[in-house]
């Protein structure tokens, strides 16, 4: 059969899609990767077949117009009339307030890339499409060519659960003058377009690979195929050093990819971790950049490397102290390690920024986000000055979560650098090191993990599930 796959264009996006993608074409099935923009070179490393959709020098997040999220008194008043608690309200804010902005971004009827994915799948006729959270015109792409719809999720579907609740609570959010389902008011001027009717199957496709380990993910009324997150991380040359092994234990310090372009010192966590690691007898692997590093000087225990991909590092570790991210809390996991969570335990809730500048009169951007001036792709100095300058939570999106699920299974640890010292946070390192509890629990998350289908043993569950939907159409 012919699979296309429809990705944001970010690595974070693209790498956990690679191995599914990798092991529908190694059983024999055509395979495309669709993408935005100049994304599709990025594609082609992973040696898969990229369709690159619009103009290679164009990015929807860094355009003169972008959409802004939404804001916090609306996101606020929306988790009151739902009923929400302080834990829920985060996969609500984690939707309404981040997601929606790139779903709805790459939707617009006013740019090529949406219709070129529709066209493209009327060319090729592909039986199944496979989108993420981002690319709901997966869905319209995949309807109007007959295609069977799926989504493909990294650990848990904060989509799916928001549109659970919206219907719940639909008559009291129209009182209240809410949209009762923003999502498919995003995906309704698309729609109508190709006149594809606006159900729930175009929301969340016909069924959702889910790679949330059984105890991360929500709960949700959506068909569920459990698939295993393989790790992929690119590749690079294995250097020398790493082929030896560690004469004492090794740590790997990554802070992840999505904020090291415009995060000085990482919401100044780098600084504390560094100084928390030089006093003790590790060795320590930092895959951190000069913007993560902002000036500070990492102590001798501590080797510097910008780019490592996790696959090879991980495995000559003892522990890892990472930010939380989904991807590597998965790599973590796939490698049976410890892993210290780096999480303030704050909302998530985007907020506007106070218009106080500081003392010197300037504004400091450290955890501020423009629309349109991000990843560092684009100076400030050069985006709408009218942007609005929200205040970013100095944490990962997910990593309160993750955290708290590292800690149940006794896995981990949580490091809050707001709230502890470094010598606080020296001493849960030694800890996680020297108490074979933490061993333990790494080794339980692990065997959970083993136990869920791997991309090859799901390939037959697709292609059963493609000719059915097929057949009914």
């Amino acid at each position: 059969m012919r699979v296309l796959f429809a990705v944001d264009p970010s690595i974070a996006h693209l790498y956990p899609m690679v191995p599914m993608a990798w092991a529908l074409q190694n059983a024999g099935h055509e395979v495309r990767l669709a993408s935005f923009g100049g994304f599709a070179e990025r594609i082609a490393e992973t040696g898969l077949t990229p369709v690159q959709l619009g103009d290679a020098a164009w990015a929807a997040r860094v355009s003169d117009d972008p959409l802004e999220p939404n804001g916090p008194v609306e996101a606020q008043l929306y988790a009151d009339i739902m009923g929400l608690n302080a834990e829920e309200r985060e996969h609500w804010f984690l939707f309404y307030q981040y997601l929606l902005t790139p779903i709805s971004d790459y939707l617009r009827v006013d740019r090529p890339e949406a219709q070129e994915l529709v066209k493209f799948a009327q060319d090729w006729k592909p039986d199944l499409v496979i989108w993420d959270l981002t690319q709901a015109a997966g869905a319209i792409a995949a309807r109007v060519c007959g295609a069977a719809s799926a989504r493909l999720v990294f650990a848990w579907d904060p989509v799916g659960w928001s549109l659970d609740r919206l219907a719940g609570h639909a008559d009291e959010l129209r009182a209240a003058g809410l949209d009762e389902n923003p999502l498919a008011t995003a995906v309704r001027p698309l729609a109508d377009r190709y006149g594809v009717e606006l159900d729930q199957e175009l929301l969340v496709g016909q069924w959702t690979l889910d790679t949330a380990p059984p105890g991360l993910g929500l709960p949700t009324t959506t068909k569920k195929v459990p698939l295993r997150y393989v790790p992929y991380n690119g590749a690079v040359t294995v250097p020398q050093w790493l082929l030896e092994p560690p004469t004492r234990p090794r740590i790997c310090l990554t802070l992840g990819e999505s904020y090291r372009r415009f995060i000085r010192g990482d919401f100044d966590r780098t600084p504390l971790l560094l100084e928390a690691l030089a006093e003790l007898d590790v060795e320590v692997v930092a895959t951190l950049n000069d913007v993560q590093l902002d000036g500070a000087v990492p102590p001798a225990n501590v080797r510097l490397v910008e780019y490592l991909p996790l696959t090879q590092i991980l495995p000559t570790c003892s522990a890892v102290i990472h930010h939380g991210g989904l991807g590597t809390f998965q790599a973590s996991v796939a490698a049976n390690l410890p892993q210290l969570v780096c999480d303030t335990l704050e909302s998530i809730m985007l907020r506007f920024e106070e218009a106080d500048a500081g003392e010197d009169g300037e504004q400091d951007d450290i955890g501020v986000y423009r629309s349109g001036v991000e990843y560092g792709v684009r100076d400030p100095e050069e985006a709408p000055k009218e942007t609005i300058r929200w205040v970013m939570p100095a944490k990962k999106l997910e990593a309160t979560p993750i955290s708290n699920y590292v800690i149940s299974r006794g896995a981990g640890v949580r490091l809050n650098h707001h709230a502890q010292s470094a010598s606080e946070l020296r001493d849960l390192i030694a800890q996680v090191l020297d108490d074979p509890s933490f061993r333990r629990g790494a080794q339980a998350v692990h065997d959970v993990w083993q136990a869920l289908p791997g991309p090859a043993e799901v390939v037959p569950v697709l292609e059963t599930l493609t000719a059915e939907a097929r057949r009914r159409r």
